[in-house]
C-alpha cells in the first residue's frame, strides 16, 4: 500500500476499492476502509509510517468493500464514524445486506460472505447531503444515489471521491451488467456528474480522473442497453426468472454463482421498476406467476 498525494491535504490509497485519506496535522479522516480487517490493518500500518492517526471514517455507502475495515479500525483508534442515513443501518447490521437479497427472508448461506457481509460496525452519526465539518475541516457531502440506496461522495479541496457512481468502460465490457439498485436515481447522479467541475475525480474502482465525462458516458449508454435489452425480451411476457434468462443470454452474460445470480437479479428488477415507472412495461398475475409485459 502507499499515499498518493491528490492535492495539499488530501490523498487517496489505491486499493481494490481506493481509500481516501484527508490530512490535519497529525491526524487525518479515511474515506473508506475496504474490504475486510486485513484490509484496515494494512491501512493502520501505512499510516503509522507516515505519523498520521485516524480521528474519522466517513462511508460513501454501505457496500461491504467500502466498510470492511471499519470496525477493525475503530478498534484500534477510537475513532468516530459517519455514514449516509439508511446506509447506516446496514453498516451497523450488515445481515441486511444478503437479507434484502433474498426477499428479506433469511438468506442462504452462499449470500452470507464477506464480500456482501462487513463485520459490523457502530456508526456514530448518520449524514444527510450538505456541509460537513469534522475535527475542524470542513466538507461537503454531495447525493449520488443509485449504485447503493443512498450513496454519497464527498467533496473537499476540489476533489470528489464519488464511490461506485460510475465504472470503467473495461467493468462494463466484462460484466455487461454493472450493479444498480435504482435506474432513475443512477441516471440523474450520471448527468449531475456531467454538470460538475472538480479537478480530480476518485472513483472507487479507477484511478483518479480529471475528465470523468467518457466513463460518465458509458455508463448511461450501458443503462440505456440493459433497458433496451429488457425491453426487447418482452416480445412474449416473461417472468423475472424468464426476463433474467433472456436478458443474460441476449448481453452473452453466464451466470457461475448464488451471488452473482442475485447480483444481476437485483439490476434486473431496477430497470423492471423503472420501466414500468416511465410506462414502458406493466404486470399481470396469472397461474400463480408474476409476469410482465410491453404496454
Amino acid at each position: 500500500m502507499e499515499l498518493k498525494l491528490l492535492s495539499d491535504s488530501v490523498f487517496y490509497i489505491p486499493n481494490a476499492s481506493n481509500i481516501g485519506v484527508i490530512k490535519k496535522d497529525e491526524g487525518c479522516i479515511l474515506i473508506d476502509t475496504g474490504l475486510d480487517a486485513e484490509t484496515g490493518k494494512k491501512v493502520l500500518a501505512l499510516l503509522a509510517q507516515q505519523g498520521l492517526s485516524v480521528n474519522a471514517i466517513i462511508n460513501t455507502h454501505s457496500h461491504a468493500d467500502h466498510c470492511g475495515g471499519n470496525r477493525i479500525i475503530k478498534e484500534k483508534t477510537s475513532c468516530r464514524v459517519y455514514a449516509p442515513t439508511i446506509e447506516s443501518s446496514i453498516i451497523e447490521n450488515p445481515i441486511l445486506e444478503p437479507v434484502g437479497f433474498f426477499s428479506w427472508a433469511s438468506p442462504l448461506q452462499e449470500l452470507k460472505n464477506k464480500f456482501l457481509m462487513a463485520d459490523p460496525c457502530k456508526v456514530d452519526e448518520a449524514v444527510s447531503p450538505g456541509d460537513l465539518e469534522i475535527n475542524g475541516l470542513p466538507l461537503r457531502i454531495v447525493p449520488l444515489p443509485g449504485h447503493s440506496i443512498n450513496q454519497m461522495g464527498i467533496d473537499v479541496d476540489n476533489v470528489l471521491f464519488c464511490a461506485d457512481s460510475f465504472f470503467s468502460g473495461e467493468t462494463i465490457e466484462k460484466h455487461k451488467i454493472p450493479f444498480f439498485t435504482d435506474i432513475e436515481y443512477s441516471i440523474k447522479t450520471l448527468d449531475h456528474l456531467k454538470q460538475t467541475t472538480y479537478g480530480t475525480y476518485v472513483p472507487a474502482h479507477l484511478v483518479p480522473l480529471s475528465d470523468p465525462l467518457p466513463f460518465i458516458e458509458a455508463n448511461l449508454q450501458a443503462i440505456d442497453r440493459i433497458n433496451e435489452t429488457v425491453l426487447e425480451s418482452l416480445g412474449v411476457k416473461g417472468t423475472t426468472e424468464q426476463l433474467l434468462e433472456r436478458t443474460c443470454d441476449s448481453l452473452e452474460v453466464s451466470i457461475s454463482s448464488v451471488q452473482q445470480y442475485y447480483l444481476l437479479k437485483t439490476t434486473l428488477l431496477a430497470c423492471i421498476a423503472h420501466l414500468q415507472k416511465i410506462g414502458e412495461i406493466g404486470t399481470k398475475v396469472e397461474k400463480n406467476h408474476l409476469f410482465f409485459k410491453r404496454t
